[in-house]
């Protein structure tokens, strides 16, 4: 007679949460000559639920003749708590102007109370690091450890295996099969399949639906893409991915367009707009005008 064998497995853990807040600070040399005191930032993590602690920073320009001071501080009620934490101010490039850290317990009661730098940076190596862009960031970030958690769990059923059909999927770019339309592109072939055409863009579908060229003879010739821009179009219907954003960004959006796959256009516009630069805007610009794109054309000014 066999006996089922009762499994349970006791993991014990360190309760944490992890935060990385940034404080951006505009027209930094005009907000400098307007403040007094500290001034504190919005309160974080924010919408969560009101027995989490959450917590702020506190600037104080010009503590001192000579230095500014920086903290952190608990905004609600709390029982004791490590918390490391490092706080750190940078320019407008992200490069470090000054970085320190410390590793504190908050005891009950306590929470009111600050912790930091009240000489964290001087005053003047800190507005001149701010030029020419007069803008400061201000990044904090920090673990709490809240506790020793024990839990005690059952032995989990065995997982089902991931799915595999973009992958299955992505078989039919470099392999076509059984395919039912013909695609011509300078001389080059692509077998592809009029179902999946239909269902990713409306253009394909209406071309099909209708008693077209391309419809009876099961054919299309297209002259105005490059096959390898084709190529990566049809890995994109069958398989919602791409592998040559990179370098194909902006042929990419205009094939998108051109057969009204929204999806692809709307990834390949933030892919330009990230990219964007001085060199980069022009072009950016006429692609935004030749496809009456108003968001690309409004980010890219």
């Amino acid at each position: 007679m066999s006996v089922e064998v009762h499994k349970e497995k006791i993991v014990t853990s360190v309760k944490s949460n992890k935060y990385e807040i940034t404080w951006v600070l505009n027209d930094f040399s005009a907000w400098w000559d307007k403040v007094k005191g500290g001034q504190e930032s919005l309160r974080f993590p924010s919408g969560v639920d009101d027995h989490v602690v959450k917590w702020f920073i506190i600037f104080h320009p010009k503590k001192s003749e000579t230095h500014s001071g920086l903290y952190l501080q608990a905004a609600n009620q709390t029982g004791n708590l490590e918390v490391y934490y490092e706080l750190t101010m940078e320019d407008s490039k992200r490069n470090t102007i000054h970085k320190k850290d410390k590793k504190s317990e908050l005891k009950t009661g306590d929470w009111h109370k600050g912790w930091g730098w009240d000489k964290f940076i001087g005053n003047g190596e800190l507005l001149e690091a701010v030029k020419p862009e007069d803008q400061l960031y201000i990044v904090c970030k920090m673990t709490t450890y809240e506790g020793i958690i024990n839990e005690s769990l059952r032995e989990n059923l065995p997982e089902p295996m991931p799915g595999s059909l973009s992958k299955d999927m992505g078989t039919l770019v470099e392999g076509p099969k059984f395919g039912d339309v013909t695609i011509l592109i300078d001389g080059q072939r692509f077998l592809a399949y009029k179902g999946i055409l239909s269902a990713r863009s409306a253009v394909f579908a209406a071309m099909f639906k209708h008693p077209m060229q391309e419809s009876t003879e099961n054919c299309i010739t297209i002259n105005d893409v490059e096959p390898g821009v084709f190529k990566e179009l049809l890995r994109y219907i069958y398989t919602d991915q791409l592998t040559c954003l990179e370098t194909m960004a902006q042929k990419l959006y205009q094939v998108a367009d051109k057969y009204d796959i929204q999806t692809l256009k709307s990834l390949c516009r933030c892919h330009i707009l990230k990219k964007v630069s001085s060199e980069t805007a022009a072009d950016t610009l006429v692609l935004a005008e030749m496809h009456g794109d108003k968001e690309m054309k409004s980010r890219a000014l």
